[in-house]
């Protein structure tokens, strides 16, 4: 026990209350509770993922889930997310919660623990009293959509732009549209491939996805780009889960074109903003943004924290 709080396994009856919690600590994002627990009972091998709860007087004050990276060809790169409410901080919640998740990825072989941080300046402190280093900082932008003045469509006649659901039986050709843009992301890591199993569970398989606000750019017969979007309809908050275009077919406004008809579909259904994350170097994706008039909010920093690394071993 910790501060008077139960510290014990996730279940799934705990899931409204994580998503309640990380809400009220990060309320610019799209999260269900049936997104908490896709998230914690995923099951893809490598990942290993592990989930706790804080819980006190029946309520979920605290939550903290660890895992392993799933994108990355090295073993050994742990990461992690705690959040306690507020008002239960500062009674050595967060630091139980931080000594189980340290514990268990060095048990299963981490040599770098990975975190982040959203705007929150006890988190921040609380990473850097233990050592903790600033690694990449995605940029948090939001596009309010009461009255926003989208630009218009400009794409080839070869083009058309169709929602998702007109396209689910393409599975392999979004699948590649999406790990050519996860390897060409930028961040803190190296050029990584993105696996089927993992594509299916986290992105294509989400609860969340939209098969009416999310759209795909076909050039003839053949899918080139697209914009996955994540809905929360009864917050009335979207999230741009991803936009990526082949490389062959980059600079020719595609990204811009399903975006903004994602945009287009969310004001025309009754959402009032979408948010989006990208990391701070993007400079092709915030160019996009800027245009569709996305501003700012806040950075999300990540943090890194890394013991000794095993001979031969890629950061």
């Amino acid at each position: 026990m910790a501060g008077g709080a139960v510290i014990r396994e996730l279940r799934e009856e705990d899931a409204a209350g994580v998503a309640r919690l990380e809400l009220a600590l990060t309320p610019d994002q799209v999260l269900t509770p049936e997104l908490v627990w896709q998230r914690a009972s995923r099951t893809i091998e490598r990942e290993q993922v592990r989930t706790w709860v804080a819980e006190l007087d029946g309520e979920v004050i605290a939550f903290a889930h660890a895992s392993f990276e799933w994108s990355v060809p090295t073993a050994g790169k742990g990461r992690f997310w705690i959040g306690v409410l507020p008002e239960s901080r500062g009674r050595g919640i967060g630091g139980e919660l931080y000594a189980l998740v340290s514990e268990y990825l060095r048990s299963r072989g981490a040599w770098r623990q990975r975190t982040w941080v959203d705007a929150d300046p006890a988190g921040t402190r609380f990473v850097e009293s233990r050592g903790f280093e600033v690694g990449a900082t995605d940029r948090v932008s939001e596009l309010r959509l009461a009255g926003a003045e989208l630009p218009e469509r400009r794409v080839s006649e070869s083009v058309r732009v169709v929602p998702l659901r007109e396209a689910r039986d393409r599975e392999l050709d979004l699948f590649a549209i999406c790990a050519a843009g996860e390897l060409d992301m930028p961040g803190d890591e190296p050029e990584t491939e993105l696996s089927l199993e993992d594509w299916r569970q986290d992105d294509y398989g989400s609860p969340a996805l939209s098969d009416e606000g999310s759209f795909v750019a076909l050039d003839g017969d053949r899918a080139v780009s697209l914009a996955f979007l994540t809905v929360d309809p009864e917050r009335k908050v979207a999230n741009n889960q991803m936009t990526a275009t082949l490389p062959e077919h980059r600079r020719r406004g595609l990204a811009l074109a399903v975006k903004l008809e994602a945009a287009r579909w969310a004001a025309a259904n009754g959402f009032e903003r979408i948010v989006t994350e990208n990391d701070a170097t993007n400079a092709g994706m915030l160019a996009i943004n800027e245009q569709l008039g996305y501003r700012y909010l806040y950075d999300q920093v990540g943090w890194v924290l890394e013991w000794e690394r095993p001979a031969g071993e890629r950061r």
